[in-house]
């Protein structure tokens, strides 16, 4: 298997199989990592040569799948707002060339603000 490949499929099972209780609409400082390792993981498959449509075209799909799950199943996307935060920092990894770990600590800045904005979802 390539290594754009595999590491595409690493950051596609860390959204499908990180399931957590939805509690409320901010999401924990755990999700919050979770999701900068996803963002991480989609700039190593950018730098291992998976192209910008061929993510987002799997990411969109996997979004679409996961919306016919219960919210309380879901991990990260529970609303349309928590896929576009996803989907948006996923397409700024292609459109901005910065290294994974740049990526990853850009997302968490912007999730910990959200967390800040509606702090009802308790911390871990």
């Amino acid at each position: 298997m390539k290594p754009a490949t595999q590491c595409f499929l690493s950051a596609a099972a860390l959204l499908l199989a990180s399931q957590t209780p939805a509690i409320a609409a901010s999401h924990t400082a755990a999700e919050c990592r979770e999701g900068g390792e996803f963002i991480r993981n989609a700039a190593l498959s950018r730098n291992n040569g998976l192209p910008r449509e061929a993510f987002l075209n799997h990411l969109i799909a996997d979004l679409s799948m996961i919306r016919g799950l219960p919210a309380s199943v879901r991990w990260f996307a529970r609303d349309e707002a928590d896929e576009s935060l996803l989907i948006r920092n996923a397409e700024h990894v292609y459109a901005q060339r910065l290294s994974p770990k740049e990526h990853e600590a850009a997302f968490l800045a912007e999730c910990s603000r959200n967390i800040a904005k509606n702090p009802q979802a308790p911390p871990n």
